[in-house]
């Protein structure tokens, strides 16, 4: 039997952010030099609460309040004009390459594809993300034994696809190590 396992990152690539879940193949740009550990793709857990009658002891009622989104982090250690421009309120003189950062801070609407690398079977995992605000800071110290890295921090948000009738957050395609699409139809 085939096994599906997600791990480690191969590449990730950004975009204009898309609300109906589709970008433009010429639209993606890839992140270089990923800072090691720092991808985590965190799915958030909702909130229940029960209603448990006095003289009763199971709930008559639940609730269910969704969480405030899932979220993806990564660390980037290349401070790239084109990636900084989409991440930050700048001003960028290509002529003398200076970032003038204004004041106002700025959301990024980004969408995300991660591909992983290959694992058992050579399978390898691609996750984009359609639809995401972006916030961004910097982590590490300024010293000779380290690089100061970018600091994303992008809450997931919905897409919905043309004539759709339901909203999605991301999608998850396992790939050959070659890209070659797994047709998972079972045979007979």
């Amino acid at each position: 039997m085939a096994t599906f396992v997600v791990s480690g990152i191969q590449k990730i690539r950004y975009a204009p952010a898309s609300p109906l879940g589709v970008v433009q193949s010429g639209d993606w740009k890839q992140i270089e030099n990923v800072a090691p550990g720092t991808v985590l793709f965190t799915k958030n857990n909702g909130a229940k609460t029960s209603i448990v009658p006095e003289d009763k002891d199971v709930a008559f009622l639940n609730f269910f309040a969704p969480s405030d989104g899932d979220v993806l982090t990564l660390g980037v250690l290349e401070q790239n004009p084109d990636l900084v421009q989409q991440l930050f309120n700048v001003t960028y003189t290509v002529a003398t390459t200076l970032l003038a950062f204004k004041a106002k801070e700025k959301i990024a609407n980004l969408a995300w594809e991660l591909t992983t690398r290959p694992a058992k079977d050579g399978r390898k995992c691609i996750i984009t993300i359609y639809n995401t605000d972006v916030q961004t800071g910097y982590a590490n110290n300024l010293e000779k034994t380290a690089a100061e890295q970018l600091a994303l921090n992008c809450t997931l948000g919905t897409y919905r696809p043309a004539l759709a009738t339901e909203d999605f957050i991301y999608t998850k395609q396992f790939v050959l190590a070659d890209g070659t699409v797994i047709d998972s139809t079972p045979a007979g």
